[in-house]
């Protein structure tokens, strides 16, 4: 069976987008405030640069790029999964 790398990565994003955004409504909690950590340093980067975003454009920068950056992560570590399971199979072979 061979999933391709597009769903994969469709499925992580979606994923991590609804987590990151019920994460962003419990931020009392240190699993949530890791998730939307990244979304969150960028935030504060656009504050400090004068560029924040309020209201609902503040929830859509946090879990945008909360949802990129850990689907980015899951994505990388899929691939190097594939990949070490590509060459031990190879070497097997020979």
């Amino acid at each position: 069976m061979r999933i391709r790398l597009r769903y994969v990565a469709l499925a992580a994003f979606i994923l991590t987008g609804i987590a990151a955004a019920v994460a962003l409504a419990h931020m009392d909690n240190l699993p949530a405030f890791i998730m939307i950590a990244p979304g969150y340093l960028v935030q504060a980067w656009l504050f400090e640069t004068h560029r924040a975003l309020g209201g609902f454009g503040y929830q859509v920068t946090v879990v945008g790029v909360s949802a990129l950056v850990w689907s980015l992560l899951i994505i990388s570590l899929s691939m190097a999964v594939r990949l070490l399971r590509r060459l031990v199979r190879r070497s097997r072979a020979a």
